[in-house]
Formats: structure tokens, C-alpha cells, sequence
């Protein structure tokens, strides 16, 4: 199982260079919701910035969407808000601090298949490592 964060999305989405997730395959990917809103905002950021314009956004807006299709996506429930606010080896924001919690409820409810943790962001690769995840894509 391999669980994304939307950094990892978003690289895919905006053909970034460096290592992504590979999505083909048997492996079930997984993320919180919470993937959902960050990768749209982010999609609106690059237009507001005018990095995209109408139509490009459109087509990424269209592209993420199929991308999120693709992804089973856990609802963030009160069991992950309490972990997510339990503390933390590291230093840790809010945002990571959910996805890594999400992380470690659906490994845990895996029994015994192993997760692969996605991000490309240092400070969330630090706290999923901080709570023994296996990190990858940093």
C-alpha cells in the first residue's frame, strides 16, 4: 500500500521532475481527504499567481480529478484527529500531523501489509519517520 501526500500529487499533476509515486500497478494507494483540498488550492495558487490561464486551469482541475479518482481516500474521523494531536517526536504542522495519523491508522488496520509513506516534503518526511512510517520520494 502506498499512502500520498499532495506533494506527491501535485508532482505527478505538474510533471515535476524527480521521483514520483508509481500509481500502476496492484498497489492500493491511500491519502486523508485532506489531499483533496490541498491539491485544488494548489491548482488555484498557480492560476492566481498566472502560472496557468482558463483553459489550463480547467484541464488540471480535470487531470486532478481523475488523478483523485484513482486514490481511496480516508475521511478524517475524531480516531485520526487524536492522533494527529498526540505528540510528536518533531516538530510537525497541523496539516502533515493529519496525513502522517492517517498513514498510521490505515497501516495498522492493514494487518501486516506494508505502507510506503510518499511525500517530497522534508519536514512532513521527518515526522512520518519520527512515528516509524517508511518514507518515500524526499
Amino acid at each position: 500500500m502506498k499512502y500520498v501526500d499532495a506533494s506527491a500529487v501535485l508532482r505527478i499533476l505538474f510533471s515535476e521532475s524527480g521521483s514520483k509515486v508509481p500509481l500502476a500497478g496492484n498497489d492500493r494507494v491511500v491519502s486523508s481527504q485532506l489531499v483533496e483540498i490541498e491539491a485544488f488550492r494548489a491548482v488555484d495558487r498557480e492560476r492566481l499567481l498566472g502560472n496557468l490561464d482558463d483553459a489550463e486551469t480547467a484541464s488540471k482541475r480535470k487531470e486532478l480529478a481523475d488523478l483523485l479518482a484513482m486514490l481511496d481516500l480516508a475521511a478524517i474521523d475524531a480516531e485520526i484527529v487524536g492522533r494527529a494531536k498526540s505528540p510528536f517526536a518533531v516538530n510537525v504542522r497541523a496539516l502533515d500531523a493529519i496525513h502522517v495519523a492517517t498513514a498510521e491508522i490505515l497501516a495498522a488496520e492493514a494487518e501486516g501489509e506494508p505502507l510506503e509513506f510518499w511525500t517530497h516534503d522534508d519536514r512532513q518526511a521527518t515526522a512520518a519517520l519520527s512515528r516509524g512510517l517508511t518514507v518515500r520520494g524526499t
